[in-house]
């Protein structure tokens, strides 16, 4: 994903600079906000303690840096899908369980609720977040078909897409006035998500 970059860091050096306008980047989406931070370069600059040279070697404006943390994000959530997929579960519930566990906290990080509740998101990472989503959605799915393959005939990709959308959804709607969630909501989105995929599910 970080192929937006302007170039990709090679050496570990340039790993370390470009980590840490990154850092800043974060640091400014929760402290000032993302219209503030990307007025000017010279702020992210300022935060980083690099030199404009180091910043536009790898960033063409703050936006970009605002884009790459975006996707870094993505990245992760993606990766939290291939650990879901790899364990062993007692049974569909529990592999639902643990897909809300795993992405239920995913708004209670001030930076993603900057960029994702605020609409700060660019194309590139909007297009982005709908592949990662569908990727998480897929990994879903074949999970549940390996855990309960009797009892999940008639699950297809769709639904657990579905699913996924519900989840998120509601979890945006729990944390938009509410930095840890409006616990009502955030219990509610559980339930529709669950309830959602039971109506798919073959009983025992």
């Amino acid at each position: 994903m970080a192929e937006t970059m302007r170039r990709l860091p090679a050496q570990r050096r340039s790993r370390e600079t470009v980590q840490r306008i990154l850092d800043a980047a974060e640091y400014l989406l929760v402290t000032v906000g993302y219209e503030r931070a990307v007025e000017s370069p010279a702020l992210l600059v300022e935060e980083s303690g690099v030199s404009k040279g180091a910043f536009y070697a790898y960033f063409t404006n703050p936006e970009m840096a605002m884009e790459t943390v975006a996707l870094g994000y993505m990245e992760r959530a993606t990766a939290m899908a291939d650990v879901l997929a790899a364990d062993d579960y007692a049974g569909w519930e529990e592999v639902t369980a643990r897909a809300i566990a795993d992405y239920g906290g995913y708004y209670r990080n001030p930076a993603v609720r900057e960029l994702w509740l605020n609409g700060h998101l660019s194309p590139v990472a909007v297009a982005a977040d709908e592949q990662a989503n569908l990727y998480i959605a897929t990994k879903l799915w074949q999970t549940l078909k390996r855990v309960a393959p009797g009892r999940t005939r008639r699950l297809e990709l769709t639904h657990c897409s579905v699913a996924m959308e519900i989840l998120d959804y509601l979890l945006r709607f729990a944390f938009r006035h509410n930095a840890d969630g409006d616990p009502v909501l955030v219990a509610e989105s559980i339930v529709a998500m669950t309830e959602y995929l039971r109506t798919k599910v073959d009983p025992e």
